[in-house]
């Protein structure tokens, strides 16, 4: 990933060896986690608005505080195609 401005504006730890947390150091807001493992990069969607996101799964839903009743999969896991083990967590 290549970020075209604002890489001095981050901060971020590791949390654990397969995920890298960053957030702006103005702001403390979250802006990405990085999964190395898994060649992969959370966005947070929020952070782009006009992006025409649509939701497709629930994942980590056992943790949810709030539940969502919209029809959605709801999972315990990450799909496996993520490296996850998924899990229904309905």
């Amino acid at each position: 990933m290549h970020l075209e401005r604002g890489a001095d504006q981050l901060s971020g730890y590791h949390k654990t060896d397969a995920s890298y947390r960053q957030w702006c150091r103005h702001s403390g807001g979250h802006v990405m986690t990085e999964h190395p493992e898994l060649g992969l990069i959370d966005v947070y969607a929020a952070l782009l608005p006009d992006l025409a996101f649509k939701p497709g799964v629930h994942v980590h839903y056992q943790e949810a505080v709030l539940r969502t009743l919209d029809g959605l999969p709801k999972m315990e896991d990450v799909p496996a195609e993520l490296g996850g083990v998924g899990g229904d967590a309905g």
